[in-house]
């Protein structure tokens, strides 16, 4: 994982990101992060961050502002712990 991700995962900093940043970390925990989305995340969880990245196809309009929380804060444990 990039060290500029993991420094700003604080939990006071991360409900701050922007959009673009959730997005990327995302995309690169349903890709390439498996390991720490495995260990980190349970199931419905999982599965969850799955069905809101396809969802949203890359756009926060298509989701509602609680689905937006909600992938802001498992993408956040999944790169935290």
């Amino acid at each position: 994982m990039p060290f500029w991700i993991a420094r700003r995962a604080a939990p006071a900093v991360w409900r701050r990101v922007p959009w673009k940043m959730v997005w990327v970390v995302a995309v690169w925990l349903v890709e390439k992060g498996r390991d720490r989305v495995q260990s980190n995340l349970s199931k419905s969880e999982r599965n969850e961050l799955v069905n809101l990245v396809t969802s949203s196809k890359g756009r926060p309009g298509n989701l509602s502002q609680r689905d937006k929380t909600r992938l802001k804060n498992i993408a956040g444990k999944a790169i935290r712990g």
